[in-house]
């Protein structure tokens, strides 16, 4: 019975109901003024099948998070300060949020997380990767097969 009143609806269902309350506006916060940003490092790897990805290197404040942005104000020469552009895990801010923000650009780090932040200089140069076994003996297997056919 209750199943054939749903659905057999009549107009008086259909009354205007009043438009909800809008909902509260979150409040955004603003970047910190100091005027730092965030640059994306143009350092590029071939993977496998001959593609290029950009490197990826590890935050310094959440060092299980991949990140190709650092802060050249933060920066030292090459030694670069490398920081997550994104909010994570349900946070509601950046690691460049807090860094900046929260710790004052490393002056204002609290006591109870205890390291202080070292920042390591890029390679001098970056040189080919050493071949595999497995690529030697396809070369000496190869040149064999040339010297066999002569």
């Amino acid at each position: 019975m209750l199943h054939k009143q749903l659905l057999q609806p009549k107009d008086e269902g259909f009354l205007a109901a009043p438009p909800p309350p809008p909902s509260p506006a979150r409040k955004r916060r603003r970047p910190a003024s100091s005027g730092h940003t965030l640059v994306q490092f143009d350092d590029w790897v071939t993977v496998r099948g001959g593609i290029q990805k950009r490197r990826q290197r590890s935050c310094k404040l959440k060092t299980s998070f991949q990140t190709t942005y650092y802060s050249p104000d933060c920066s030292n020469g090459d030694a670069k300060f490398y920081l997550c552009g994104k909010a994570r895990r349900g946070g509601d801010k950046t690691c460049f949020q807090v860094w900046h923000e929260d710790f004052a650009c490393g002056d204002k780090i609290p006591a109870h997380l205890g390291k202080r932040v070292v920042l390591r200089r890029a390679p001098k140069a970056v040189g080919d990767r050493k071949k595999t076994r497995w690529e030697i003996l396809r070369e000496d297997n190869g040149s064999a097969a040339d010297e066999a056919e002569s």
